[in-house]
């Protein structure tokens, strides 16, 4: 039987895990390199800054995961993108994209107080693209991979409110999917080795937070709106972007319905 292990006992920091759990880290995310490294070891460079060995022991087989990421650098985060058929337009990935895209700029600019800025470039702009107008290159998302598996993106951000602002995207959206999201983001704290306890404290503060309603989520971000009008704009642009990001979505592709 096969054992399943998260770290590495090169450097004494493994520890025994589950199928399920190493499942829920690796899904979706794309084969980026392969190593054979011979005496019974291969090695899967994932995206995400991910590394899975398989290891052939005396007692039988070991699969262990471990991350690449560098202490100094943002972790990749993986978002679903929801469930849908295997194959589905590319104008449908688009729109999620989009959606995707327009949520996280305002969620951004709203914990990075930048509320003023946001309200005076829709007053000029109703329908413009935030992310673009307003989000430097080293703010905004870049994408690592799309799979499907169900459908997931890794996307990637130089900076650390990026972190906060999707959490805040994924309690917004998914309304069936919150539990799902906090238990990969538990098990991908587990590999950060030395940072475990920070990054496990910061799960936990990530958790607090994904409590809370969508109708939370879209009036903290509304209600920093000075002015009546832009408020309600700023609304109907949010429940208009989580409309396009459940596009498709089999099981969760009415949540901005309740978004009133």
């Amino acid at each position: 039987m096969a054992e399943y292990t998260i770290g590495a006992y090169e450097i004494g920091e493994a520890f025994v895990t589950d199928f399920s759990e190493v499942l829920n880290i690796i899904k979706g995310r794309s084969i980026i390199s392969a190593a054979d490294w011979g005496n019974d070891r291969v090695e899967l460079g994932l995206s995400g800054n991910l590394q899975l060995r398989f290891f052939r022991t005396e007692s039988g087989m070991t699969i262990n995961l471990i991350s690449t990421q560098n202490i100094d650098e943002n972790p990749s985060l993986v978002v679903d993108l929801g469930d849908m058929k295997q194959r589905v337009p590319i104008s449908v990935i688009e729109k999620k994209l989009n959606g995707l895209r327009t949520l996280y700029a305002i969620f951004y600019l709203i914990y990075d107080n930048r509320h003023e800025e946001l309200q005076s470039y829709l007053i000029k702009h109703p329908q413009g693209d935030i992310e673009q107008a307003l989000l430097n290159l080293d703010e905004q998302l870049f994408i690592e991979s799309i799979s499907y598996g169900s459908w997931v993106v890794t996307v990637w951000s130089k900076t650390k409110k990026a972190y906060k602002s999707i959490t805040s995207v994924a309690g917004l959206v998914f309304e069936r999917g919150r539990e799902a999201f906090l238990q990969k983001m538990e098990a991908e704290a587990r590999l950060k080795d030395a940072q475990a306890d920070k990054e496990e404290m910061q799960v936990k503060r990530e958790s607090f937070e994904l409590q809370k309603d969508q109708m939370d989520y879209l009036l903290e971000a509304s209600d920093k709106m000075e002015i009546p009008e832009v408020k309600e704009q700023l609304k109907a642009r949010i429940i208009k972007a989580t409309k396009n990001f459940t596009l498709g979505d089999q099981s969760d592709g009415q949540s901005h319905k309740r978004l009133k």
